[in-house]
């Protein structure tokens, strides 16, 4: 069965009755770890998806069994910035080398030892330089419109979030989540669509 052709703008359109559509995220504050790994098991035996369920805290939480559940391409964007780099230094030290005629006695022109190095040098500075960059654009830039934390996470508390719960379960997932702290009810910003 072949997928239904949609014009571009409709499928605009749809992207933005979605995004004005979407409902309040609900939010818990549990006051110890083995809480917040009872209220997402609580969440998962609701039926939400393990990628709208938010988990933050000021301390890891793995040896409670909560594992981060956000994917990155952080490595392989880093991976692909050393590699670009070591390419890049590689091609400067030897067309450098090659571009001035010079009587070697019958030697190399190009040494690979000594180019071996500059082509390290800048393999790990195109990784050092690619990682800030990532970082910068998802984590600082890109990441102030995410999911917004509570101040109490950083005094010891666990929030465990659903990010756009549909209007048919909201009852039953408060109704769940309030055996396990605080819940908290939030509106996010919807975008601006009109630009």
């Amino acid at each position: 069965m072949r997928p239904e052709r949609v014009p571009l703008g409709s499928r605009q359109r749809q992207l933005s009755v979605r995004l004005m559509t979407s409902e309040n995220d609900i939010v818990v504050l549990c006051s110890e770890p083995d809480l917040a790994k009872q209220s997402v098991n609580a969440l998962l035996a609701a039926g939400v998806r393990r990628s709208e369920i938010i988990v933050m805290s000021s301390e890891p939480l793995e040896e409670y069994g909560i594992t981060p559940h956000q994917r990155t391409i952080m490595p392989w964007l880093v991976v692909c910035g050393a590699i670009v780099f070591g390419i890049g230094g590689f091609l400067l030290a030897s067309l450098t080398q090659k571009s001035y005629p010079i009587h070697t006695g019958g030697m190399q022109v190009v040494t690979l030892w000594s180019d071996g190095i500059i082509t390290y040098e800048l393999t790990m500075l195109g990784a050092i330089l690619t990682t800030g960059v990532v970082f910068l654009l998802t984590g600082v830039l890109v990441g102030r419109r995410q999911f917004p934390g509570e101040p109490e996470v950083s005094g010891g508390k666990v929030l465990v979030g659903v990010v756009s719960v549909p209007a048919s379960a909201r009852k039953e997932i408060i109704e769940r989540l309030k055996a396990f702290g605080e819940v908290r009810q939030r509106q996010r910003p919807s975008p601006d669509l009109r630009a």
